[in-house]
């Protein structure tokens, strides 16, 4: 992406927990507005996702997978 192009305010501050997502272009020439879309869901949501789980998320969770866990020994 070119310096001359808009970015975000905090686009280009460095973060200390969140882990930079390159996009998935693996050889393939990417769009610019996929490289826009895919810069700024990042921007927006990486922090959000990288929270963890309240308590009582992860116990409904637990409680759902022991109902629905077959018996040991079988599939």
């Amino acid at each position: 992406m070119l310096r001359s192009q808009r970015t975000m305010a905090d686009e280009d501050k460095p973060s200390l927990n969140k882990p930079r997502v390159e996009p998935p272009s693996a050889g393939m020439k990417e769009r610019p507005f996929d490289l826009w879309l895919h810069k700024q869901l990042h921007a927006m949501y990486d922090e959000i996702a990288s929270e963890p789980l309240p308590d009582d998320l992860l116990g409904l969770i637990d409680a759902d997978s022991k109902k629905t866990k077959p018996p040991a020994g079988k599939k």
